[in-house]
């Protein structure tokens, strides 16, 4: 389990440009991930029109937005230096409720309820770091996961993969967009049981880090790469998905409570979407494979 993902960085560069995204009339930033919805505020144009660039395509208007969540950011009146190597954050409960994030450079404060936060520092890191412990904890919270993986969709279904560092991930990633497929995520991954269908049905969606688009679909199945010279989609045992699984979830408190609900949103998971291998070459056949295993459960 990672207790949030430390992927991603730097300091935004000296841009404050007087676009009209970025004039005085409005200090804020919203988002809408995985049908969770945030105002981002912060006072700074510089960071702000960086933090606009990042999350272009997950944009809505103030309108669109009907913010359910808030992340205030503050300039802190003295700055600290940014590490050579970031490592994860002190994250602590207090005993109100509220979590506590301590880095190198920065600290946060999330509400008990997951729907307000101040984080004090500079830069893009510490704004995207507290905003996927909150995106991780408003899965949390709706039974679903947030997941280093790569997920692919086709005809409106989808897949993720979980895997240890060159598993394939990003190979297979490429591979699906060069072949026209639509690549949901390479990085961070959202999924979840959708509610009041009467029947046992995920969704999945691509967040803003790397390559990610808002683009939702159903979940089909849920598995783990390995390579060969040829290309195969293979059943697999749950419990084998699931340790993989559990590796590459992000944990949004590191507490008995935190590890619990993750334990049951996996266990939850892999009972109820189809736990598999693909097996694949670095070629067109890999994305074949899954095309056609996606468009058989389209049938199923």
């Amino acid at each position: 389990m990672h207790a949030l993902s430390t992927s991603g960085t730097g300091l935004p560069g000296p841009d404050g440009s007087g676009s009209p995204d970025d004039a005085p009339r409005s200090t804020g930033v919203h988002l809408r991930i995985a049908g969770w919805t945030v105002a981002v505020e912060v006072a700074d144009a510089g960071l702000r029109g960086s933090l606009r660039r990042l999350f272009s395509r997950f944009l809505v208007s103030v309108e669109e937005g009907g913010a359910v969540a808030r992340l205030e950011v503050i300039s802190p009146e003295v700055v600290r230096p940014a590490p050579a190597t970031r490592e994860l954050p002190r994250v602590q409960r207090a005993p109100e409720g509220s979590l506590q994030l301590e880095g190198e450079d920065y600290s946060a404060t999330l509400a008990a309820d997951g729907l307000r936060a101040t984080v004090v520092g500079q830069g893009r890191f510490p704004v995207e770091t507290v905003l996927k412990v909150m995106l991780a904890g408003a899965l949390a919270r709706r039974g679903g996961l947030l997941v280093h993986g790569v997920a692919v969709a086709h005809m409106g279904r989808a897949a993720l993969f979980v895997g240890h560092s060159g598993a394939g991930k990003s190979t297979l990633g490429a591979l699906w967009t060069e072949t026209g497929g639509e690549l949901l995520s390479d990085e961070l991954v959202a999924v979840w049981p959708e509610l009041g269908t009467g029947r046992a049905a995920w969704r999945v969606a691509g967040t803003p880090w790397n390559t990610g688009v808002p683009v939702e679909a159903m979940l089909k199945a849920v598995g783990t790469l390995a390579w060969d010279t040829g290309s195969r989609w293979e059943s697999q045992p749950a419990g084998e998905v699931g340790r993989m699984l559990l590796l590459n979830a992000l944990l949004p408190e590191a507490t008995a409570a935190g590890r619990g609900g993750l334990l049951a949103s996996a266990g939850r998971l892999l009972s109820e979407v189809a736990p598999v291998r693909l097996v694949f070459a670095r070629n067109e056949s890999a994305t074949a494979v899954v095309r056609g295993a996606l468009e058989a459960a389209s049938h199923g």
